[in-house]
C-alpha cells in the first residue's frame, strides 16, 4: 500500500493507493482557518486506525512544489519523520515530474499550477533548463514558444487565441506513475519554494 501526501495543491490531502487504484482519500484541511501542522498527524492517525498502515504501508509519495512554503515544509517534515520512524522509502513529485509525464509530443508546453494561500506558478522548459516562475498578476504572459498550457485548478487568462489549455490532476498522474517512480529510504526532502523567481530551500 502506498501513502501519497499532496501538500502542493490548494487543499492538502492524503491518498491511499493499492492495486492500481486509490482506495481512500482524506482531506487534511477544509479551509484556511486551521493550521496544517495541527491537523496532519491526527488525520494520519485516523487513516492508520482505518487501514492499519503500520502493517500495510510499503511506500510514501509526497509533492514538493512549487507551492506554499509553510505547507511544503510541514508536509516534508512529516513524511521525512514517518519514513525514518517506520523505515519506508519515499518518492518526490515536483511540477517537473508532472511536466515530464505530460510532455509526450513535440509541442512546447507549460504548467500553470495553483497552490494554497492563493499562490500561482508557471513552469516550463527552455532549452535544457526547467524554469519555475511565481505568477503575480491575473494575466499570464507566456514565452513565445509555448503552444499548450496544462492547469490543475482553473485555466489561466492568456492573451492569445492560439494557445490550447487542458486540465490535469496530480492525483490521477501519480496513480498512473506510482509503480515506476524512484523510491529511496535515505532521501533528503527539499521543497521547492519560489521567491522573486528564485528557488529557495
Amino acid at each position: 500500500m502506498f501513502l501519497f501526501l499532496d501538500v502542493a495543491s490548494p487543499i492538502p490531502e492524503f491518498h491511499l493507493i493499492n492495486d492500481k487504484k486509490i482506495i481512500d482519500s482524506f482531506k487534511i484541511l477544509e479551509n484556511n482557518t486551521v493550521k496544517l501542522s495541527d491537523k496532519i498527524i491526527p488525520t494520519y492517525l485516523e487513516i492508520n486506525n482505518t487501514h492499519n498502515l503500520s502493517k500495510n504501508l510499503t511506500n510514501l509519495i509526497i509533492t514538493i512544489g512549487p507551492g506554499s512554503y509553510t505547507a511544503l515544509r510541514v508536509g516534508a517534515s512529516f513524511i521525512a519523520g514517518l519514513s525514518q520512524s517506520i523505515s519506508l522509502p519515499v518518492s518526490l513529485i515536483s511540477i517537473q515530474t508532472i511536466y515530464n509525464y505530460i510532455k509526450c509530443t513535440d509541442k512546447e508546453i507549460g504548467i500553470y499550477f495553483e497552490s494554497s494561500n492563493n499562490q500561482k506558478f508557471f513552469s516550463y522548459k527552455k532549452r535544457d533548463h526547467f524554469i519555475n516562475e511565481k505568477v503575480e498578476n491575473e494575466n499570464l504572459i507566456l514565452p513565445k514558444f509555448i503552444s499548450s498550457v496544462f492547469y490543475n485548478v482553473k485555466s489561466p487568462k492568456i492573451i492569445s487565441d492560439k494557445i490550447t489549455c487542458e486540465s490535469f490532476s496530480i492525483k490521477d498522474i501519480v496513480l498512473k506513475m506510482y509503480n515506476i517512480l524512484e523510491y529511496d529510504k535515505n532521501l533528503i526532502i527539499k521543497p521547492i519554494y519560489i521567491s522573486n523567481n528564485n528557488i529557495l530551500n
